[in-house]
């Protein structure tokens, strides 16, 4: 019979792939330690003086410029809208007459 080549193969491949789980489980705890023991980077704890100041002031600002930015969009949109529906109207005016 030639089964018991496939078989053994099927054997050994379990066994391979039972190793590699095993090392890919150990490399991760390794990492998520590694992770764990320095402690994240970024932003202190504490602002300089007048610094939180100045980041309300330019938040502020930049939602002042927003507001005005979207403003100007709606009135050259609702502009336009209109000027479209009186040339639309006059049309109709004056091929309805």
């Amino acid at each position: 019979m030639g089964g018991e080549g496939h078989v053994f193969d099927m054997i050994q491949r379990a066994k391979q792939n039972r190793k590699m789980l095993q090392n890919r489980r150990d490399r991760t705890k390794g990492l998520i330690e590694k992770m764990n023991e320095k402690p994240l980077t970024g932003y202190p704890d504490k602002l300089p003086e007048g610094k939180m100041e100045q980041i309300e002031k330019d938040i502020k600002a930049r939602e002042h410029d927003e507001k005005v930015y979207y403003s100007r969009f709606m009135f050259t949109f609702l502009g336009i809208l209109l000027l479209v529906m009186f040339v639309a109207w006059g049309m109709w005016k004056l091929l309805g007459v």
